[in-house]
């Protein structure tokens, strides 16, 4: 208890916040522990109840987001929405849960090829995270077609070897439909390796 004292004071002096003795910040600790559990058991509970609906199949409709505040004390419910549903075109929607699943190591070549031939798209660009692996409109990216994907990921995004617990890398591709030439939004793309 000294120590949080010290700290809490040390803490407290660099925001002109008034220093207190070693008895009221034992108070004040004393109030925010069964605060913190009371909470953590009833944000426990409601999760519970949620996950049971979900181990059930229930619809949508009868899942419930939980608002709490035990301060005022309030308990408010809600329907969740279901997310928002981007269309490629007529017949093909996503949302942000989904991905495109792919297996194996192809050259970068055989994945841009993959994808095109898959979803009729032309692709355009191919990136992860904050690397960009390929950009039709760049020369350097016709010298790696012939790479695999995940030599590709190595080189430029790890700069060292694929780690063993690693199976999958998800891109985002930047790409254009075929039969019009319009931007596409696809969702990303799942690659798994192992």
């Amino acid at each position: 208890m000294d120590f949080i004292t010290a700290t809490a004071n040390l803490r407290g002096a660099n925001y002109s916040i008034t220093s207190v003795s070693k008895h009221k910040c034992k108070g004040i600790a004393g109030k925010i522990i069964p605060a913190m559990v009371t909470t953590t058991a009833v944000v426990s509970g409601l999760i519970n109840f949620e996950f049971v609906k979900l181990l059930l199949g229930k619809p949508l409709e009868q899942f419930k987001n939980g608002f709490v505040n035990l301060a005022l004390p309030f308990l408010g419910f809600s329907e969740p929405i279901p997310p928002p549903k981007t269309e490629v075109r007529k017949g093909w929607e996503w949302n942000l849960w989904d991905y495109i699943e792919m297996e194996g190591n192809p050259t970068l070549k055989e994945f841009v090829a993959q994808i095109e031939k898959n979803h009729q798209v032309d692709v355009d660009g191919i990136t992860t995270g904050h690397a960009m692996i390929y950009a039709n409109y760049l020369p350097q990216s016709a010298t790696k077609l012939a790479t695999s994907i995940q030599a590709l990921y190595e080189q430029i995004v790890l700069k060292k070897p694929l780690p063993d617990h690693i199976n999958y890398i998800t891109f985002d591709v930047s790409c254009t439909r075929k039969e019009d030439d319009e931007e596409a939004n696809v969702p990303s793309i799942r690659l798994k390796l192992r």
